[in-house]
């Protein structure tokens, strides 16, 4: 049964007004009211009133680039809105509305990454969640009328249980659910294909051979069967459905390097790909970068794209967990220096999220980022008490020197 949504923008985009106001009011009564702004770092802002870019499909791959209409060179420098990725995905269509004004208006972004999830657009039986799938064609709609490249993504991260742990690779409702996507947008110009979000068939121990296999063409490991590999995934989707997007491909173990991919024989062989890595696995440096992606783009192989990156995570809760590979204990440093390297390597970045303690202060002011002070720095400071512990500044300023 389809579920009710808070608001349709279809394609009449009569939702300034609503968004305006609604969204802040429904942000506060999902988290509370927000910290204090934090004073924004002086990193080199574009002045007011510079012009940002704007990008137009179709796109292809040309070599390392990946070209515009225009045959222009376009690299992605966006952000990423989750907020229909999980179940409870009803009480933020209208924040992710403002979230995406936010991007286009005051982030001097060209992109927008759009978490979906497949469990939520298809119910056990097999049935279209119709209201969740109006949702999608909402933003959608209201990022390209921004003039935004849209990429769509396919998460289950946060499905209910026991699917979540039983979709760590692509499966037959993957399939299923971009056959219904590519029959909205497998046309679209202005539309990417991030086909699934961070592949988990890992374990620990797991050689590098291993790894890559069960990435390329799933297989049974240790008694789980990990449903389809990614080989066949991006095949059904092009060739099969015929979309004529661009795909975004990410990699084995929550897509944290593409080192040993060559060695491995796991390169796609489908038109139209660049490999998105997330948070990259090793200490950061010029040198871990470039064995975790970047020789992808220096040895001539494919273009590359950071297609989501934090630099900070929320402090764990429950059992003792391994720090994140997004933590980094030299950030403010180490920050400035990685947005460098992507520029000198014309690599983009789609950077996670617009939520206080991310990139912004509060949800009151979407265009209001944090900022990391180096000498009370954390990648796992609360939240709640040090909302501008996020490299949103850093990450702001560049988009607007790169971009405009």
């Amino acid at each position: 049964m389809a579920r009710a949504r808070l608001a349709h923008v279809g394609g009449g985009f009569g939702w300034r007004g609503l968004v305006a106001g609604s969204a802040l009011a429904l942000a506060a009564a999902i988290v509370g009211t927000a910290a204090a702004p934090a004073a924004r770092a002086g990193v080199g802002v574009a002045g007011a009133g510079a012009t940002c870019g704007k990008v137009v499909g179709p796109f292809r791959v040309s070599g390392t680039l990946v070209l515009d209409a225009g045959s222009n060179p376009f690299i992605s420098y966006g952000i990423t809105v989750p907020g229909l990725q999980g179940t409870d995905w009803l009480n933020y269509t209208i924040m992710d509305l403002e979230k995406i004004n936010a991007i286009a208006d005051h982030w001097c972004a060209n992109t927008v990454r759009l978490q979906l999830n497949q469990d939520e657009l298809l119910a056990p039986d097999g049935t279209v969640n119709q209201g969740y799938l109006a949702a999608i064609q909402d933003e959608v709609a209201m990022a390209e009328h921004d003039r935004l490249v849209v990429v769509l993504n396919d998460e289950t991260n946060l499905s209910p249980a026991p699917a979540q742990y039983l979709e760590r690779g692509p499966t037959q409702d993957t399939e299923t659910f971009w056959k219904i996507l590519a029959k909205l947008y497998g046309n679209d110009p202005q539309v990417i294909f991030d086909l699934f979000n961070e592949p988990r068939m890992y374990y620990a121990g797991m050689s590098q051979a291993q790894e890559w296999q069960l990435w390329l063409n799933g297989g049974l490991y240790k008694g789980v069967f990990y449903g389809f590999g990614m080989a066949q995934l991006a095949a059904y989707v092009r060739t099969t459905l015929g979309a004529r997007n661009l795909f975004w491909i990410e990699g084995p173990n929550y897509s944290d390097s593409f080192a040993g991919m060559i060695q491995q024989h796991a390169l796609l062989h489908v038109s139209g790909v660049v490999y998105a890595v997330h948070h990259p696995a090793g200490q950061p440096g010029p040198t871990s970068w470039n064995d975790d992606f970047g020789y992808l783009v220096a040895d001539g192989i494919a273009p590359v794209v950071d297609g989501e990156w934090t630099n900070y995570e929320p402090a764990p809760t429950g059992t003792p967990m391994p720090q994140p590979t997004s933590c980094w204990s030299n950030a403010p440093r180490a920050v400035p220096q990685f947005l460098q390297w992507l520029a000198g390597n014309s690599i983009g970045l789609n950077a996670y999220q617009l939520q206080p303690g991310f990139l912004i202060r509060s949800y009151s002011n979407m265009a209001g980022p944090t900022t990391m002070n180096a000498k009370t720095w954390s990648c796992q400071s609360s939240q709640e008490t040090e909302p501008g512990q996020g490299a949103g500044s850093y990450v702001m300023a560049w988009f607007q020197a790169q971009n405009s």
